[in-house]
């Protein structure tokens, strides 16, 4: 795998068509990673959650560098039916996928068994199951140490819907960037 410069990174998934773009994403993510040192001017780290923080967007997808803090981790979530791959800059994450067993939009309740466990490793980059889009993040450094990950989402979207796995219940958040292109903002992130 070559690692490219954030930027340089960025572009080349620009160049990439958009007929047969989930295609061709999944074969560069395969062949170039991210240079570590090319993400500082988008790295802000929280200590109580990870932050999203904005690298690239059009509208066929968006980058962002995902900062994850020790111990930190998503909410069950999804993604709106949209595709999602992940990058490894630095660290380990670990995903954890999950079945929607009953679901019933009007109660807002949503019943998850755990289906699959994963880590992602700077060098095996994955792309989000499609047919189990629920699942959660978390740092999982046998160390203790900060983790960051690029990740691309075609398309873009703006809410997703959040699952608390005890309750059973399920509800739509609006998601925020921590920074938009290097410069933080005061958002809360998801």
């Amino acid at each position: 795998m070559q690692d490219l410069p954030i930027d340089a990174w960025c572009r080349g998934l620009a160049e990439l068509p958009e007929g047969g773009f989930v295609s061709a994403v999944n074969g560069y993510v395969q062949r170039f990673g991210v240079a570590t040192d090319s993400v500082a001017r988008y790295a802000f780290f929280r200590p109580d959650r990870y932050t999203r923080n904005l690298v690239f967007k059009n509208d066929l997808f968006e980058v962002l560098l995902l900062c994850w803090d020790r111990g930190t981790q998503s909410a069950i979530h999804n993604h709106r039916d949209q595709e999602c791959w992940m990058v490894m800059v630095s660290g380990c994450l670990e995903v954890v996928n999950y079945r929607a067993e009953e679901r019933d939009p009007s109660r807002g309740h949503c019943r998850l068994s755990p289906s699959s466990t994963f880590r992602i490793t700077r060098k095996r980059p994955v792309g989000i199951d499609q047919d189990e889009p629920i699942h959660a993040v978390f740092n999982c450094s046998d160390r203790g140490e900060r983790a960051m990950s690029v990740h691309v989402y075609s398309r873009p979207f703006d809410t997703c819907e959040i699952y608390d796995f005890v309750a059973q219940t399920y509800r739509d958040v609006r998601l925020h960037y921590d920074s938009v292109y290097g410069e933080e903002d005061a958002s809360d992130a998801v």
